[in-house]
């Protein structure tokens, strides 16, 4: 780090993470934040102001004011490469399809730097660090490739979409929780000791925690979703005030608590992962959040994906030998997601999801989307199919 003068973070991605969680921490602890992002809104508002306020939804409300901030356009090479030069750290959170673009600018940026570049990755993306990897070596060609350490990251910070009249009003409104805690892989740093930020912590081995991530909050999270769109509910808060939802989604986190306990034991105990799961149920719980059902449930294909939340907690009861009943009937009812009832601007891919499980039984896309071995996993589908047609015979019950 540069001790002579105020340390720069150049952060890529303004959006409600970058400036909700990774902005304010760094500027919060005395770094000069430049964010980098396509809105020229966004980024204007920046420069003009220096500064943007963040609108914490507890009870009682708070307002964070987040200051010693600028913007550079990502069209702007000539900008992005002289602030990369001379960075402290960077930061992502754009988006895996957006990575490329990030080192292609990191490549450009690298010849004219004298010391290693850290990058934190703040895209809740597995393997996000080998990717970005991969992109920055098509972008630097046959050239050695500098001292670049790409850090995963942990994101637990729960950001709603801030409402459009909102943003209308004000372009850099941002609605957040209180939380405000960035795990981030103390073995991906290069360059000396991580800086100390507070509010960032640096931890290792890292893939417990991005494990008790996926699984223990975003996995749950999603449960509520998918439990409380067959009940009718319509926010976060509204599933968990139902007694029949949150006891399935505190069902999904006793089961992945036990399962973390024995993949991760020298990392975590069961009573650690329960603390998590108890302070997760209390923010699931914010009504002021107003973390609408759609938000959380939304995008089947990913969150059904093999190497996704879902199907990850199913894969790591299998590999633990542990129950798995809360677990199956949360994937039962992802595959009932009735995204044209509760999104006003429904995925194409989660309505194709729920009609093929209704015209093709929930197997096909059990098999198909979710990777399962119609062999080998057998028993689990069964399960599941079970557990599908109960939910769809109670929603049709009413």
């Amino acid at each position: 780090m540069n001790h002579t003068k105020q340390p720069l973070l150049v952060q890529f991605g303004a959006g409600n993470i970058g400036r909700s969680l990774v902005g304010q921490l760094f500027a919060a602890a005395g770094w000069r934040v430049v964010f980098v992002d396509v809105s020229k809104t966004i980024i204007d508002a920046l420069n003009a102001r220096g500064r943007y306020d963040i609108s914490v939804k507890e009870e009682p409300p708070k307002t964070i004011a987040v200051e010693n901030v600028a913007g550079i356009h990502m069209d702007d090479t000539d900008a992005v490469t002289r602030a990369l030069a001379d960075a402290d750290l960077a930061g992502t959170s754009v988006g895996a399809a957006n990575l490329a673009g990030v080192c292609s600018h990191i490549a450009a940026a690298l010849p004219r730097r004298d010391r290693p570049l850290s990058v934190m990755l703040c895209e809740n993306l597995h393997g996000a660090a080998e990717l970005a990897s991969g992109y920055l070596r098509e972008a630097i060609g046959n050239g050695t490739v500098p001292e670049v350490g790409f850090i995963e990251a942990a994101i637990s910070k729960m950001v709603p979409a801030t409402p459009p009249e909102v943003r209308a009003a004000d372009p850099l409104a941002v609605w957040a929780e209180g939380y405000n805690t960035l795990y981030l892989d103390a073995d991906g740093y290069v360059g000396g000791e991580p800086p100390r930020v507070g509010g960032v912590a640096w931890r290792r081995p890292f893939d417990a925690y991005v494990d008790r991530k996926l699984l223990l909050h975003n996995f749950p999270h999603a449960a509520a979703a998918y439990h409380g769109a067959l009940r009718g509910k319509h926010s976060i808060w509204e599933c968990m005030d139902d007694d029949r939802v949150a006891a399935e989604v505190r069902g999904c986190m006793h089961e992945v608590s036990s399962g973390l306990a024995v993949r991760h034991g020298e990392t975590f105990t069961y009573d650690e992962n329960r603390a998590w799961a108890d302070d997760l149920l209390r923010r699931f719980h914010n009504r002021a959040l107003g973390d609408p059902v759609f938000r959380v449930g939304r995008d089947l294909r990913r969150k059904l994906a093999p190497s996704d939340r879902c199907i990850g907690a199913l894969r790591l009861m299998q590999e633990t030998g542990l129950e798995y009943t809360h677990t199956a009937r949360a994937i039962a009812a992802a595959l009932c997601f009735d995204a044209v009832t509760l999104d006003p601007s429904p995925l194409p891919e989660d309505i194709e999801i729920m009609r093929a499980a209704a015209a093709d039984g929930p197997e096909a896309v059990l098999t198909g989307v979710c990777g399962l071995d119609p062999r080998g996993d057998a028993p689990v589908i069964d399960c599941i199919a079970r557990e599908y047609h109960l939910l769809r015979k109670g929603d049709k019950n009413g």
